[in-house]
C-alpha cells in the first residue's frame, strides 16, 4: 500500500509539473487528498456541504515555486480533514506575463470571480472561508471574498502576503469587503519592505499590518513571506525551503503570527486575531537581540 502510494504520488507530481505550466491551463482549483495529491476540483463528484469550512492559497506574478499546493498539505495535516477544505488555485498561465500589472489585472477583473464560483460549487454556504494569496495574487483571494460575502453568511478570513499594488491603484480596494451584523471579516497582511519599493510596500486599511522584513534570512526578498508562512504551519522551514536550518521567528512580543493567527489553528486563537486592529502601523516582528558577552568581546571574539 506504502508503494502504492509513493508511485500515485510521483507520477502526480510528473504530472502537475507538466500541466501547470502548460500554454492551454485555464485558472484550477485543486483540493488536497489525504494521500498528499491535489485533484482538480472540475474533474471530481464534489458534493456540495454547507457550513464547510474552507482554506485556498494562491501565488502571484510569474511563480514556478510549488508552495501553494505544499501550503495547502500542510494546513490539511493540522486540521479535520472532516470539517476542512483546503486547495490551493492555479492561475499560473495568466499570471506569466511581461508586465506584473497585467497579472494584476487579470486576478482583479476574472481570477477572483473565477475563484468564488469554484468554491461556492463546493459549498453554497460555507461557514468560514480562509484565503491566502502573494503579490498579485492578493487581488484573487480580495475579489473572491467580496463575491463570496455578497452571496453568504461565511465568515472570512484573509492573508495577504506582501500584496502588490500597481501604481495608481487604490489599495483600499484589497480587503473592502462588506461586513454584515452576522459576519466576521478579519485580515493579516506580512510585509517586507524589499527592493520592489512603494508597489508592495504599502500598508492595508482593511489587514493588520506586521512587517517581517527584518527576519528575513539574508537581504529582504519580496518572495519571503511565501516561505516564511508555510514554515509558521510547520514550526520550521521545510527541509527543501530555501531557508531550511534558518531560524525561525514569528513573535511580535506574545503574540505569535502567520498561521497562529488562522481558525485552522483554533478557535481561541481565531478569537484573539479578530481583537487585533485592521489599519494599523505596521508591527515588527524582529529577531531577539543576543545579550552583552562580557567575555566574548574581551577575548575579541565579538
Amino acid at each position: 500500500m506504502l508503494l502504492k502510494n509513493l508511485y500515485i504520488s510521483i507520477l502526480f507530481l510528473m504530472t502537475i509539473n507538466a500541466v501547470a505550466f502548460s500554454g492551454d491551463k485555464t485558472p484550477a482549483l485543486y483540493i488536497a487528498s489525504g494521500v498528499g495529491i491535489m485533484v482538480n476540483t472540475e474533474e471530481t463528484n464534489l458534493s456540495q456541504t454547507d457550513g464547510l469550512k474552507i482554506v485556498v492559497v494562491t501565488h502571484g506574478w510569474i511563480e514556478r515555486e510549488p508552495w501553494p499546493g505544499d501550503l495547502a498539505l500542510a494546513i490539511r495535516n493540522r486540521v479535520d480533514a472532516n470539517e476542512w477544505f483546503c486547495g490551493w488555485f492555479d492561475w499560473h498561465n495568466e499570471a506569466r506575463v511581461i508586465n506584473p500589472r497585467d497579472a494584476a489585472q487579470y486576478a482583479h477583473d476574472k481570477a477572483g470571480a473565477i475563484l468564488a464560483g469554484q468554491i461556492l460549487k463546493i459549498s453554497k454556504n460555507p461557514g468560514h472561508v480562509h484565503l491566502i494569496g502573494h503579490s498579485a495574487g492578493c487581488w484573487v483571494i480580495s475579489e473572491a471574498a467580496k463575491i463570496i460575502a455578497k452571496k453568504t453568511t461565511a465568515n472570512i478570513h484573509l492573508t495577504f502576503l506582501d500584496a502588490y499594488v500597481p501604481i495608481g491603484w487604490d489599495q483600499n480596494e484589497l480587503g473592502n469587503v462588506a461586513v454584515e451584523p452576522n459576519r466576521i471579516y478579519w485580515s493579516d497582511h506580512y510585509l517586507t519592505q524589499d527592493i520592489t519599493f512603494k508597489v508592495t510596500n504599502c500598508l492595508l486599511n482593511h489587514a493588520h499590518n506586521v512587517d517581517i522584513g527584518d527576519i528575513t534570512p539574508g537581504v529582504k526578498d519580496h518572495r519571503f513571506p511565501f516561505h516564511w508562512y508555510p514554515a509558521t504551519v510547520l514550526g520550521k522551514y521545510a527541509s527543501k525551503d530555501k531557508y531550511a536550518g534558518k531560524k525561525l521567528y514569528c513573535k511580535s512580543g506574545d503574540i505569535e503570527y502567520g498561521f497562529a493567527r488562522s481558525l485552522e489553528a483554533g478557535k481561541n486563537n481565531w478569537q484573539e486575531s479578530i481583537n487585533l486592529p485592521m489599519g494599523n502601523i505596521p508591527v515588527g516582528i524582529n529577531k531577539p537581540k543576543e545579550a552583552f558577552d562580557l567575555f566574548r568581546w574581551l577575548s575579541g571574539k565579538q
